[in-house]
C-alpha cells in the first residue's frame, strides 16, 4: 500500500502540468470512463474504484480488487474580441490528464478501501499580442491547477444500503499575467504573479439506496476546501518584484442528488442534479504583496454565482461484451458579465457526450468517449472593464475519455 500511495502521489505532481480549464465552473462534467460516457450522471450508478469522485459510497459495490487507470486529453478552444482587437484566438492547448484509482474489498467483510488520484478540475487563458487601451500591445495569462488525492472508505450496509467517505487531499496552483510589459507613470502598472501554491482539505460524503432492481438513489456532500496560495512573488512593470500570495480563490461546497432506472436488464438511465456553490468559494480574489501601496493588495472582484447542474446519461448493453452510451450536460455559466476578462473565461454550460466499454476478458475493461462543450459567448455589461464596452469572451471545447479497468 505505501508504494501504492507513493505512486499516486507522483502521478499526482505528473498531473498538474495540464490540469487546467475544466467546463463545470472549474470541475470537470465527470470522472471515469462509464461516467464520462453518460455525462456525468454517476451519483446513483457509479460502481467502480471511480465512485470515490463521484458517490464514494458506490465503491461498496467492488467485490475483490480493482485498479483503474484512465487518461483524459482536453481540447479547448477560447476567443476574445473587443474593439480595439477584433477577434483574437487564445493560444492552442492540449491537456493530458491521468488518473490513477484503486480499491480492495477488506477480506469478506462489507468494507471496501479505496484510493484515488484526480485531476479535478482548473481554468486558464493564454491570449498574446493584445493591444490595450494604453498604446501598447501585451498578453493575459492564467493557469489554475487543481489535482486531489482520495483515501475512501466504504461500507455495504445491507444488500440496499451503502455509505462512503472520501477525503479530499487537495494541492492548487496558480499563475497570472496582466499586461506584464504595460507600465502608465501614475495611471497603471501591468503585472505578473509567478508560481503559488497551496493545500486544501475536505471530504465528500455519499449514500446509495437501491430499494429494487430497478431503481437506485444516490445523494452526496463535499465540503467547501478553503485555500491560501503562498510561497510566490509578483513583478510589476516598472517596480520590481515583491513577495505575494493570493487570497479567496478556493473549491466550492457542493450536494448531489442522482437517480438510476433499469427498465430493461440491458438498458441504464440515469438523472443527477448537484448544486454547486460557487459564491463562497470565488467571490473577491485579492493578491497581497510587500510592494508600497496601493500595489500591496490587488483585489479581483470575481462574484461568481452559485450553480445547478443537470446531467442525464443512457447506457445499453448491446452484447454481453459492448455497452453504448450517451449523455447531456448543463452546467449554468457561474461568471456574471459584469465581473468576465479573459483572464478566467469559465463559460461553458451545454456539453454533450458518447461512449463505449468493451469487456475484453473477465479481468480487463476498456472504456471510452468522447465529449463536446457548445462554443458559449458572453458580452460583458461593465463599461468600466479594461477592454471597453461590448468586449465578448467565447469559449469551446472536446474532450476524450479512455480508461482501462483491471480486476483480479
Amino acid at each position: 500500500m505505501k508504494k501504492l500511495v507513493l505512486m499516486m502521489m507522483a502521478l499526482a505532481m505528473v498531473t498538474l502540468p495540464g490540469a487546467a480549464l475544466a467546463t463545470n465552473g472549474m470541475n470537470m462534467i465527470s470522472y471515469g470512463g462509464q461516467e464520462a460516457g453518460m455525462a456525468g450522471a454517476s451519483l446513483a450508478v457509479s460502481d467502480n474504484a471511480m465512485a470515490m469522485n463521484n458517490n464514494p459510497a458506490g465503491l461498496a459495490q467492488v467485490k475483490g480488487k480493482e485498479l483503474i487507470v484512465g487518461l483524459s486529453l482536453l481540447m479547448p478552444k477560447l476567443s476574445h474580441s473587443d474593439s480595439m482587437n477584433g477577434k483574437v484566438d487564445g493560444e492552442t492547448a492540449y491537456f493530458p490528464l491521468p488518473t490513477l484509482a484503486y480499491a480492495q474489498r477488506l477480506g469478506g467483510s462489507g468494507f471496501v478501501l479505496g484510493l484515488g488520484v484526480f485531476a479535478q478540475g482548473g481554468m486558464g487563458a493564454d491570449f498574446k499580442n493584445l493591444r490595450t487601451a494604453f498604446g501598447t500591445v501585451d498578453e493575459t495569462y492564467t493557469n489554475v491547477r487543481y489535482v486531489k488525492l482520495a483515501p475512501t472508505l466504504a461500507y455495504q450496509v445491507n444488500d440496499q444500503f451503502s455509505l462512503g467517505l472520501a477525503l479530499n487531499l487537495g494541492y492548487a496552483d496558480m499563475e497570472m499575467r496582466f499586461f506584464p510589459n504595460t507600465m502608465v507613470a501614475g495611471v497603471f502598472a501591468g503585472m505578473q504573479l509567478g508560481r503559488v501554491y497551496s493545500f486544501g482539505y475536505g471530504a465528500k460524503l455519499g449514500a446509495m439506496y437501491k430499494p429494487n432492481d430497478m431503481i437506485s438513489l444516490g445523494i452526496t456532500y463535499t465540503t467547501k476546501t478553503a485555500m491560501t496560495f503562498e510561497h510566490g512573488n509578483i513583478e510589476f512593470a516598472g517596480m520590481g518584484s515583491f513577495e505575494a500570495k493570493v487570497e479567496g480563490f478556493n473549491w466550492p461546497s457542493s450536494i448531489g442528488f442522482g437517480v438510476a432506472l433499469r427498465p430493461t436488464s440491458r438498458l441504464l438511465i440515469a438523472f443527477d442534479v448537484t448544486y454547486m456553490q460557487w459564491s463562497k468559494a470565488v467571490d473577491q480574489v485579492v493578491i497581497v504583496t510587500n510592494a508600497p501601496a496601493p500595489m500591496n493588495r490587488v483585489v479581483f472582484d470575481m462574484g461568481w454565482e452559485d450553480q445547478w447542474v443537470f446531467a442525464i446519461g443512457a447506457a445499453y448493453q448491446v452484447t454481453d461484451k459492448l455497452t453504448l452510451r450517451a449523455g447531456y450536460n448543463y452546467g449554468k455559466n457561474p461568471v456574471p458579465a459584469e465581473n468576465l476578462s479573459p483572464l478566467f473565461p469559465a463559460i461553458v454550460e451545454h456539453h454533450i457526450t458518447l461512449g463505449l466499454g468493451y469487456q475484453f476478458s473477465p479481468t480487463v475493461k476498456l472504456d471510452v468517449a468522447f465529449e463536446h462543450a457548445f462554443d458559449n459567448s458572453v458580452t460583458y455589461d461593465n463599461p468600466n472593464a479594461p477592454f471597453g464596452p461590448g468586449a465578448q469572451e467565447s469559449h469551446s471545447q472536446n474532450t476524450i475519455h479512455m480508461f482501462l479497468t483491471f480486476s483480479f
